[in-house]
């Protein structure tokens, strides 16, 4: 039986987390996190403000400002985590980061469709970049986080297609290239700029620039794919699973 996206953040509970893993971040693998993680603990946790308010003027159904809220809670949530382990590390967490201010202020000046993209341009680059996270350190407690954070972001994915399906509903052909040719500009940049943020991290983790560019394209052309076939919410409890490439991701 289907189930709304309403009813699937109400149940997507998170598995306990393993918090007093004793494990230690070895110097090298401090010093590859330590400068990358709290730039996504920073970004995972907005407020969605200009988010909401621009939604309220969607005509959507009943269910699609609460829906809003809960991926909005869902990501403080991951946002929380992130920080828990700093904490636990003795990282410092950081208040602002100029990448961070550059996508705020993006969302609070543009319109529904915008934020969206740009909100879907951040959650592809994710995949990636928490695919290199967990491969970067033996820390039991950051991989079982990078395989939630995994696993959350796959479904993120889905439900942002669907918003993206049904503001796009209706347009040309050729509007719809337009707008995935602007998509595809956008996340291009971001890697670059992501990239040069996080080279010694994703290094570690086994990326070069290569592989990093290709996973986010295959992520954002599963996302347009997405945006034409969207015909349903995920079932309740299910996996949505375009962006598990391993067995790991898919655990």
């Amino acid at each position: 039986m289907k189930q709304s996206w309403l009813d699937y953040f109400r149940h997507n509970a998170w598995p306990a987390m393993p918090w007093d893993d004793p494990y230690r971040l070895t110097r090298e693998e401090r010093s590859a996190v330590a400068s990358s993680i709290p730039q996504f603990q920073l970004g995972e946790g907005s407020e969605g403000n200009a988010f909401v308010q621009r939604a309220r003027r969607f005509a959507g159904d009943a269910q699609f400002i609460p829906t809003l809220r809960l991926f909005i809670q869902e990501e403080q949530r991951h946002s929380a985590s992130l920080g828990r382990f700093l904490d636990l590390h003795g990282i410092p967490r950081l208040k602002k980061h100029w990448l961070d201010q550059a996508f705020r202020r993006i969302r609070r000046l543009a319109a529904l469709e915008l934020i969206v993209t740009v909100l879907v341009t951040a959650e592809i680059i994710a995949v990636p970049y928490y695919r290199a996270l967990r491969n970067a350190t033996q820390s039991p407690l950051l991989g079982a986080l990078c395989g939630q954070l995994l696993r959350d972001e796959a479904a993120h994915l889905q439900y942002q297609a669907g918003t993206l399906a049904r503001l796009r509903l209706g347009r040309s052909a050729i509007r719809r290239a337009l707008t995935e040719l602007f998509h595809a500009v956008l996340l291009h940049g971001t890697v670059l700029v992501v990239w040069m943020e996080h080279r010694s991290l994703f290094l570690r983790g086994g990326y070069t620039l290569t592989m990093f560019r290709r996973e986010s394209e295959h992520e954002l052309s599963t996302v347009h794919l997405a945006t034409y076939t969207y015909n349903a919410p995920v079932r309740l409890n299910a996996q949505p699973a375009w962006t598990c490439n391993s067995k790991e991701d898919s655990l």
